[in-house]
């Protein structure tokens, strides 16, 4: 108002000079233009401030965009008091990249595996401070197995390369058999796999938000409760591959040099591959309570989450064992006499309490007003009532996720 009233003054002060001094009409009337565009300007800045500090409702003012390209500027903490939450919509989306501790049941135990995943949250705070999240976390791993390629008895076959004339020579030269037998490979073998760990993770969870006021220290805290889902499946598996001779006695791969009379790997006539795998389902639900506390350094949105989790736990474990009995000379050329192969399947159920907790700090870079890149750090422990393994009495085992987070968030 108060550049209003000193540019009008200028304005009649301007205009009696100008008419002493016989100024034409077409100064005047840009003199006027002049005054009639500041005096339109300042009220419309006006309300925009106005209605930027009265805002209300649950939804954004998707039209105001105020960009902040300061990516290099110096850090500001000298005080607090002047950041002012947003309110309305908001989504973010995080890249997860998870290290998960093996079970007990491994030799390794204590040592973990990368996973991979991603998590999404949205939401929407209104004006009295209250709101509702909703949010999903999936991990895809770790997928971690040791392998290893055996040969079957009549792996080597011969192939007749052509005789006689050519210049080529004539005679007989083993070569692997592409017969399918194993149809990754193409060739008479078996891969023999054994989980080291192997899990997948998925849930979701919805909660109900309060904002508590900026304290002294300029940190704005928000507890929620709410209740949350998680499916979490352990894979196992493990294979072994035995040979016996014809009276059924097993073949060692090197022949005991204590005892000439111990079978040899030329006396293999039977072998033997057995395969088991087992599917552990957890199926958790219940509640959680949580707190989220954040503040505002410069153009950083540093925050931190703490969240504590009781779940019934409905377990489910499928277990599967495969055998195949072959019987077969060892030799190039041979082929299995006789092939007999038996498969037996295995569920179990039982329930489990599952307590537990998970912490996420963050640091968020303001582009612009609405939209924030960030990095994080994530900690997620199922402290007991896990089911991992083929075992069912394997039941209460725990799990440890820890890694690293990076994404995008809009209007938070």
């Amino acid at each position: 108002m108060l550049t209003v009233l000193c540019s009008v003054g200028t304005f009649f002060v301007e205009s009696l000079r100008l008419v002493n001094n016989k100024m034409t009409f077409p100064r005047l009337k840009s003199s006027f233009l002049v005054l009639l565009a500041l005096a339109v300007m300042v009220p419309v800045i006006h309300a925009q401030n106005y209605g930027q500090s009265n805002y209300s409702g649950p939804f954004i003012d998707f039209d105001e965009f105020n960009p902040n390209f300061q990516f290099f500027a110096p850090l500001d903490n000298t005080h607090f008091g002047d950041f002012t939450p947003n309110m309305g919509w908001y989504f973010s989306w995080d890249k997860l990249n998870f290290k998960t501790a093996r079970p007990r049941t491994e030799e390794a135990y204590g040592a973990a595996d990368d996973g991979w995943g991603k998590r999404i949250q949205l939401g929407f705070m209104r004006a009295d401070n209250t709101g509702w999240s909703f949010g999903t976390t999936t991990i895809s791993g770790p997928n971690f197995y040791e392998e290893l390629v055996v040969e079957r008895n009549n792996r080597v076959a011969e192939e007749d390369q052509g005789g006689g004339g050519g210049g080529g020579g004539g005679g007989d030269t083993p070569t692997p058999s592409q017969d399918d037998n194993n149809p990754i490979t193409g060739q008479r073998d078996y891969i023999l796999r054994d989980s080291i760990n192997a899990i997948s993770l998925s849930g979701w969870e919805l909660n109900r938000t309060w904002r508590i006021k900026e304290n002294d220290k300029g940190r704005i805290w928000e507890p929620f409760v709410g209740i949350r889902y998680d499916q979490l499946i352990d894979f196992y598996e493990d294979a072994e591959y035995n040979r016996y001779d014809d009276t059924g006695v097993p073949v060692p791969p090197i022949p005991d040099p204590n005892d000439p009379n111990s079978p040899g790997p030329d006396d293999a006539a039977i072998e033997e591959y057995i395969r088991e795998q087992a599917r552990f389902r957890n199926d958790m639900f219940g509640g959680q309570l949580g707190l989220r506390w954040y503040q505002k350094q410069s153009h950083w949105l540093l925050s931190s989450e703490l969240r504590f989790f009781a779940f019934h736990n409905n377990q489910i474990l499928h277990s599967n064992r495969f055998q195949e009995i072959t019987t077969v000379d060892v030799g190039t050329g041979e082929e299995p006499t006789t092939a007999t192969t038996a498969e037996s399947n295995l569920w179990f159920h039982n329930n489990e309490f599952v307590w537990g907790g998970e912490l996420r700090a963050e640091a968020a870079y303001e582009i612009t007003r609405d939209v924030n890149l960030k990095l994080g750090f994530n900690v997620l422990n199922y402290g007991q009532g896990i089911g991992r393994g083929n075992d069912i009495n394997t039941n209460n085992d725990r799990l440890l996720s820890y890694g690293f987070s990076f994404g995008i968030t809009l209007n938070r």
